[in-house]
């Protein structure tokens, strides 16, 4: 027994110190190994400054207000002169009566709609099966923020649902339901006051439900005369009303920037802005507007006659104003090199000079995984931050390998493994 134990602990022993001899072996494999590699992936890289500013429309206040008004229109709705863009109601009461029948009147659409596409037979599944429609596109559609068509996919839901819940008892309990609130509109219609007043469009323009003071304050017309000290003096006014008429089809983004950003650009230059919310898209626009410089900093407006029907709501605004974008490969700085190289021509012969000796070429390269080999990659740089390189295949270093397959070969992608960190590196190394 004794013997036995004692050639169990030895095996133990011999198992332990072979585990443990791998783990060395190959912690001390991975902090010696000269060859370390990052994935490269596509990147778009931004040379741009954040600012803030205002939003710069032709506007006028719609007078009249309180808590007793409806808007009949929605937010950046194109409204023609003349036409109703609120209702201001006397009491609460008949505030309460004509939201009641807007209601009912929405009601008995749907179900007179429903009536019309109920004719005819038509089976549950495919009822169900519309309404699982409807309801992907409404979700769709509030996922892509358009609150129309929202609202037009929501439509389309209800009247599914109402359908597919008639459907049980057939067109005799729908028109029982139309019948019913009919009786009930007609009602509140002869109930209705007429001393509702009407607040109309003095001009075609676009409908805007919010007034905040800056639409007598901020002008197109004035925002070429600005200066860095009137701009530090923009504060809104006292004003209220029941939305207001937004006019034209030009905005602007009206910021104080440092004259150091502002030395690149020139009025008639056009750029990127992206708001940073309510604007769900980059937006460009053109430098209408440049102030002498005061103490360092300018003021500067940029123009667009695009999209005012949905920059109704901003005003204050943080922007990235974009000056240059680039889409490359993004690579770890460290993975850059430059090399010298032989140069060769169009047949890949050496390049001689006038003594006859080889001639050699710069070239600005990445070394990839190639299987167990370094193989190098030519780029060119396009863009460079602190602890990356944006950068894209060199066409022309490419060009000197006459077989398309080599040429594919060394075109550096994203998804390649880049080596980052290494002793000695040369094209064709095996380094694993």
């Amino acid at each position: 027994m004794k013997t036995g134990t004692l050639a169990t602990k030895l095996m133990l022993a011999a198992v332990f110190l072979t585990v443990l001899v791998y783990f060395a072996v190959n912690l001390m494999a991975y902090f010696s190994d000269p060859y370390t590699t990052a994935v490269a992936y596509a990147f778009t890289g931004e040379k741009a400054v954040t600012v803030s500013g205002y939003v710069v429309r032709d506007e006028e206040v719609l007078e009249g207000g309180g808590d007793l008004v409806y808007s009949s229109r929605s937010e950046g709705e194109r409204v023609g002169r003349g036409g109703t863009v609120a209702l201001i109601y006397p009491t609460l009461q008949a505030l309460d009566d004509a939201n009641t029948l807007r209601e009912l009147s929405g009601q008995l659409e749907q179900l007179l709609y429903a009536r019309s596409l109920s004719a005819g037979s038509q089976a549950t599944a495919r009822l169900d099966d519309e309404i699982t429609a409807a309801l992907a596109g409404f979700r769709g559609a509030m996922a892509g923020g358009s609150l129309e068509d929202a609202g037009e996919k929501g439509q389309t839901l209800r009247t599914a649902v109402l359908r597919r819940s008639y459907a049980f008892f057939g067109d005799t309990d729908l028109d029982a339901s139309i019948a019913a609130l009919q009786e009930r509109i007609s009602g509140l219609s002869a109930a209705a006051g007429a001393d509702v007043t009407r607040v109309s469009a003095p001009k075609a323009g676009l409908f805007s439900g919010l007034v905040d003071g800056y639409e007598a304050v901020l002008r197109l017309e004035n925002i070429r005369e600005m200066t860095p000290e009137a701009y530090r003096a923009i504060s809104p006014a006292s004003a209220s009303g029941v939305g207001k008429m937004v006019y034209g089809e030009d905005w602007a983004f009206i910021t104080l920037m440092r004259s150091e950003d502002v030395k690149g650009m020139q009025e008639g230059d056009t750029v990127t802005l992206r708001f940073q919310k309510g604007l769900d898209r980059d937006m460009r626009m053109k430098v209408s507007y440049i102030s002498q410089p005061d103490g360092g900093r300018q003021v500067v407006a940029f123009s667009s006659g695009k999209y005012l029907h949905l920059a109704t709501l901003l005003r204050h605004q943080n922007v990235q104003v974009i000056f240059e974008s680039y889409d490359g490969v993004r690579v770890p700085r460290s993975a850059v090199r430059v090399d010298e190289q032989a140069a060769t021509d169009e047949n890949g012969q050496p390049v001689l000079d006038s003594q006859g000796n080889p001639k050699t070429q710069s070239v600005t390269c990445v070394y990839c995984m190639w299987g167990d080999t370094a193989r190098q990659k030519p780029v060119r740089i396009l863009w460079q931050e602190n602890e990356y390189i944006l950068v894209e295949p060199d066409e022309e270093a490419l060009s000197v390998f006459s077989a398309e397959r080599t040429r594919e070969s060394r075109r550096l992608r994203p998804g390649d493994q880049v080596i980052t960190a290494a002793a000695d590196i040369y094209d064709g190394k095996v380094v694993r």
